[in-house]
């Protein structure tokens, strides 16, 4: 086992010297492969399939410059410039109706790497008190790495990037390289203890990423080895940063379109998913490089829905089970998969574990494992079938804070959405209101009542967390915090008083409605 220790110099490794050439030049730069890579890529190619997960964190639906359904306009961004992904599509497929395991990162994180529902994982928030409390790690469930390992021993796993889900680190998944037990500070410093910020030209770690990712698949080229690898980016999250040079680029671009910017803000994400967009061209061009991209699977997607600039046409964003915090830009390329094709079938970020199983030469999964192979899609589009542990997708997020705790499922072109705040539930055709305004359960009562059941039996079947739980659980940690606060001899009234709006939060969010508004006794 690596673990990689970073340093000044390695957060430099990709440096703007040998990095930037590429930035708005087409990528040229990158497309030159080394005397090295035409050396292993002049050996005979390995049957044995490799997958890339190029994972993103909060890049919400329509953040890239690729339309994400083939009919709708409004589905990219005529603004952000995403060249890489667009080269994606192109040689593979677009998953239209692609889904994150939740609206925030750290239960999405648990759902990919573990293949089921976070309603069944009970690791359904970010600051999961509730399973802390009653001992809940996953360290019993079988990871991507352990489950490929069995299937086939010569696969070499590596993980390099953001974390984010603290139960249980990379070294207990079994990856063989990775960067540690990360989480959003190592996004934003290159010592999180001492506050160091990465070097300029070094922003969110796009570019050392990309580095360790092409040393890696390197290594497992000259070795022999078949790999699974999963990018898992700090970009988009906050703090934004981005390269200067990009971000005078897209200052100009604006000029040029006559918008002006909110302190810039704009402009600085904009460059920000451009550099990313980078470091996936620098994938795309290695693995070409090396030979193996026709035995390659490459996954693009992101861990929730976005919480920057709105998600329109979709609803709502991050920290929501609306469409715009769970609905997430996906694209895959690789053997066999349709080249230049849309796929409108819901997929899930639950459905990469029983995929990989697959490609590894795994038997098929039990049911416990809410997702389903996407093989048979990759190949025929929406003819393909998903032999899924649970037929329907279902999302819980059981939030105790600002955002109003919801549940919902989605069956074919149906989506019911439920508070568990009271009995409100509501009833959308996706195929026809993407944006969530037409409740149709008085239309189809009987379809609403099914689906409805039918989601209620199920977060039963896997004894999902309860909304009041969860508060229970976090209300004592807080009440914890403030009495630890008032046994100092000077406690900080600040403090004090954040403790005390916390704990009123948790009175508010009893009272919120599915729109996120109070409800009246």
């Amino acid at each position: 086992m690596a673990v990689f220790n970073d340093s000044a110099e390695s957060a430099r490794i990709h440096s703007r010297r040998s990095f930037l050439k590429c930035v708005g030049v087409g990528f040229a730069a990158l497309s030159l492969p080394s005397l090295a890579d035409v050396a292993l890529a002049a050996k005979p190619s390995r049957k044995k399939p490799n997958v890339i997960v190029f994972f993103t964190d909060d890049q919400g639906w329509t953040d890239t410059s690729v339309r994400m359904m083939k009919d709708r306009k409004d589905s990219r961004s005529y603004f952000y410039q995403t060249p890489a992904l667009e080269q994606m599509a192109r040689e593979g497929m677009v998953f239209s109706d692609a889904y994150s395991p939740a609206p925030t990162c750290t239960p999405s994180r648990a759902g990919v790497q573990f293949g089921k529902t976070t309603a069944r994982l009970k690791q359904t928030v970010v600051h999961d008190r509730l399973a802390f409390d009653r001992g809940i790690d996953l360290k019993d469930q079988v990871s991507i790495p352990h489950m490929i390992k069995k299937n086939d021993p010569d696969y070499v796993n590596g993980y390099f990037g953001k974390w984010g889900f603290h139960p249980r680190g990379p070294e207990h998944c079994g990856y063989d390289e990775h960067d540690g037990n990360t989480n959003n500070g190592e996004g934003d410093y290159l010592s999180v203890q001492n506050k160091t910020p990465l070097p300029a030209d070094d922003p969110k770690r796009i570019f050392s990423i990309t580095e360790k990712a092409e040393k890696f698949m390197e290594d497992q080229v000259k070795a022999k080895k078949p790999f699974f690898l999963e990018l898992a980016h700090y970009a988009v999250h906050v703090d934004h940063m981005a390269l200067e040079e990009t971000v005078e680029k897209y200052r100009k671009l604006a000029e040029e379109k006559g918008q002006k910017f909110d302190n810039e803000k704009t402009a600085v994400y904009a460059a920000m998913i451009e550099n990313l967009d980078s470091g996936l061209q620098a994938v795309l061009d290695k693995v070409e490089s090396l030979g193996i991209k026709e035995n390659t699977y490459i996954i693009f997607t992101s861990d929730n829905g976005g919480g920057f600039g709105g998600n329109a046409p979709l609803k709502g964003g991050k920290g929501s089970i609306w469409e715009g915090g769970i609905r997430v830009p996906t694209v895959v390329c690789g053997p066999d998969v349709l080249k230049g094709s849309y796929c409108n079938v819901p997929v899930t970020g639950w459905d990469i574990y029983p995929t990989v199983n697959e490609i590894t030469g795994g038997r098929p999964l039990p049911e416990e494992y809410d997702g389903g192979s996407l093989l048979d899609l990759f190949k025929k589009g929406n003819k393909g079938k998903i032999p899924r542990g649970t037929k329907e997708l279902i999302f819980h997020y059981p939030w105790y804070g600002n955002m109003p705790p919801m549940s919902a499922i989605r069956d074919g072109d149906y989506k019911l959405v439920m508070s568990l705040n009271n009995d409100e539930y509501r009833l959308y055709d996706l195929a026809e209101d993407i944006g969530e305004k037409n409740d149709l359960k008085s239309q189809k009562p009987e379809l609403a009542k099914k689906l409805h059941n039918r989601l209620l039996q199920y977060l039963k079947n896997v004894d999902a967390e309860d909304v009041e739980d969860m508060r229970h659980a976090r209300k004592r940690e807080v009440e914890g915090y403030r009495a630890r606060e008032l046994e100092k001899e000077n406690p900080s009234e600040e403090r004090l008083k954040n403790f005390e709006r916390e704990l009123q939060m948790f009175e508010d969010n009893r009272k919120l409605g599915l729109d996120g508004k109070i409800i009246k006794d």
